[in-house]
């Protein structure tokens, strides 16, 4: 039985906005710990190497919760299960601040990522559950929007912040933001959709996986999620360690050099969203794979620093191009699961940005610019398959759609 509430056209771009704080919140988080390696490793006298950790020891159980909180909010409420997630990031972010080794610091990142696992794709299966796949990339944009203003503001401003307040403190009011917006969900939210009266059996659960992944709509858009994910966390992932290296930065330089990382999805992901709905995944999803391998074969030159920067900003934009709209594909695979097969997504995402960040972590060992070249090959190749692969993503039906929904 499906219950379905609609609130006001005013209520519903609050709430986007107040989810999209909410991923601004959860992707600065993550995204402010990798400039911050050196920081890390001088505080806690540890070669910054060993604290590989602290990124993938979040993104795996993140990507791994996301598999069980996306079935849970399909037959217990989206809103129900997205205040009980709140709580526990605010609890674990907090965690994160007091703690007082770096070993300890690692255990509070791994709780971390399971506190946060579920906050952004329960998010983004309420945008599917609220507008028809045909005009979802506007809303998506705006989601994405606020996960690439987290990545670039993390990035930038986390490091710029530590000697300032530090790296405690941004955590704290982290923690406050999660924590207001479980107030403000249990306030004024109800659950807006529960699927299924009971939920499934462990059997049925894992079945559905099987199913979407035995659709080749479903592997396919679940492979390349997979492979994006970790081009974009393994290189992301050592940006950092990189700058630090090559340009001898500081914490504050490196957040200046990272500045530009994610402000393309905050000024241009609802226009990329829209180009999605108007002319088609088949054409931008490829772009923006080959266009993040350019990006990554510019960085392989030394180069000066401003224009590393460029490269860097340029190169957030080909996730842009290609995660929000293959997301946006998910959600219409099994209406029914929304939120269980949205949770795939995110876990396909979040183990390959952890797997990519441990895969370019070894060949670091061979230097930079293999790890970098390995990466751009391969991310090279996934954009001339994703021409073939996505060519069914069709705007056909977009524009009469649009013309109904707007």
């Amino acid at each position: 039985m499906e219950l379905v509430t609609r609130p006001s056209a005013v209520n519903d771009k609050v709430q986007l906005w107040v989810m999209a704080t909410l991923a601004f919140a959860v992707f600065y988080s993550n995204y402010m710990v990798a400039p911050l390696l050196p920081a890390f490793s001088k505080e806690f006298a540890v070669p910054a190497h060993e604290l590989g950790w602290l990124i993938a020891g979040y993104l795996i159980p993140y990507g791994t919760s996301t598999l069980v909180y996306g079935a849970l909010s399909d037959w217990w409420g989206r809103a129900r299960t997205l205040v009980a997630l709140l709580c526990f990031a605010t609890t674990t972010m907090l965690l994160v601040s007091f703690a007082e080794t770096w070993r300890a610091l690692i255990v509070a990142r791994i709780l971390s990522g399971l506190g946060c696992g579920g906050i952004v794709t329960i998010s983004l299966a309420i945008v599917g559950d609220r507008y028809p796949y045909a005009v979802q990339g506007r809303p998506m944009g705006r989601m994405f929007g606020g996960i690439a203003a987290g990545i670039g503001f993390g990035s930038t401003l986390g490091p710029i912040l530590n000697p300032l307040v530090g790296w405690r403190n941004e955590f704290r009011l982290l923690a406050c933001v999660c924590g207001l917006g479980a107030v403000f969900v249990f306030k004024t939210a109800r659950p807006v959709i529960i699927a299924n009266s009971r939920p499934g059996s462990f059997r049925q659960v894992f079945r559905e996986y099987t199913i979407v992944l035995d659709t080749p709509r479903g592997g396919r858009t679940m492979t390349f999620i997979f492979c994006n994910g970790a081009f974009h966390g393994g290189i992301f992932a050592w940006l950092g360690l990189l700058l630090m290296r090559r340009y001898h930065l500081h914490d504050a330089g490196i957040g200046l050099v990272l500045a530009g990382y994610g402000l393309p999805g905050m000024l241009f992901g609802t226009i990329i969203g829209r180009w999605g709905d108007r002319y088609g995944r088949r054409y931008v999803v490829p772009l923006g794979f080959l266009w993040a391998a350019g990006c990554a074969f510019l960085l392989l030159p030394h180069s000066p620093r401003f224009v590393a920067a460029l490269v860097i900003t340029a190169l957030s934009a080909g996730f842009d191009a290609t995660h929000p709209l293959m997301s946006s594909i998910t959600t219409s695979l099994k209406p029914k699961h929304r939120g269980q097969i949205t949770g795939f997504a995110t876990f396909a995402n979040f183990i390959g940005m952890g797997a990519g960040a441990v895969f370019f972590q070894h060949l670091i060992a061979f230097g930079f610019s293999t790890a970098l070249a390995t990466f751009a090959s391969v991310q090279t190749l996934l954009g001339f398959a994703a021409l073939y692969g996505f060519r069914g993503e069709q705007p056909s039906r977009v524009r009469a759609v649009e013309l109904t929904v707007t």
